[in-house]
């Protein structure tokens, strides 16, 4: 990995994020990375490092504290559940990464989109209901739903929700609630479906072989990280 480790704090939890940017960088558009329930592991710095060499600094988001990497016999649920029991934590623990990464010279603070994996997807929609100063945000298959509906024409960035058709963590009924919460909205959204896909098709959030619920789709990975490049130039344009 060609990044760097960050400490930063949210109120007296430790966190350490991961920063990885161009040699040299210096004022550049920044992309906010928020992770599975997996955090900060190798597999979501990879993808931090691919948009460096795209001419990002990027910033993968620690969710659970300095250090702490979850994982079977644990389950993504038991991990995840108080930070969607719990919106306005889930908001500021993710301002709190939000923040840090304005503070770094790498990164243009007026010029930051969000990507989001599972509850990561979850958290920057969080972002984009709490009026955060984004360009634009991409949830990859996250969890639509919340009790904090955004208000009409609080939604200042774009957002972009990438989901599979075969995700059963994430129903279509759940997707076509989040259509209407986003026209309520007057947001500028798009949702693109992609057949075949179960949750986690990009593989984040994964552990081992495939589940009957989640598992990598090749296609689907694929496909979906090409939209969110287009949509990143899109944003930053």
């Amino acid at each position: 990995m060609m990044g760097t480790r960050v400490s930063y704090l949210d109120e007296q939890q430790p966190l350490e994020g991961y920063l990885a940017a161009p040699d040299s960088a210096h004022d550049l558009p920044g992309v906010l990375v928020v992770p599975s329930w997996l955090n900060v592991n190798e597999s979501i710095c990879r993808r931090v490092d691919r948009l460096a060499e795209l001419g990002y600094v990027a910033f993968v988001a620690d969710l659970f504290g300095a250090g702490v990497r979850p994982s079977p016999p644990q389950s993504p649920m038991t991990v995840v559940g108080p930070f969607l029991d719990d919106r306005l934590r889930f908001r500021r623990r993710l301002s709190a990464g939000l923040k840090e990464f304005q503070r770094r010279p790498e990164c243009n603070a007026d010029r930051i989109a969000a990507i989001g994996y599972c509850i990561g997807g979850c958290g920057v929609l969080e972002l984009a209901r709490a009026a955060a100063p984004l360009r634009g945000v991409v949830s990859l298959h996250g969890i639509l739903t919340t009790p904090m509906a955004a208000q009409p024409k609080t939604v200042e960035c774009k957002i972009l929700v990438l989901h599979g058709d075969a995700d059963p963590v994430v129903s279509l009924e759940s997707v076509i609630a989040f259509r209407e919460e986003m026209r309520l909205a007057k947001a500028n959204w798009q949702i693109n479906i992609y057949s075949d896909a179960k949750h986690s098709f990009t593989g984040e959030g994964v552990v081992g072989d495939r589940t009957p619920e989640a598992g990598l789709h090749p296609q689907t990975d694929e496909r979906s990280w090409q939209t969110t490049v287009e949509f990143l130039r899109e944003v930053f344009g």
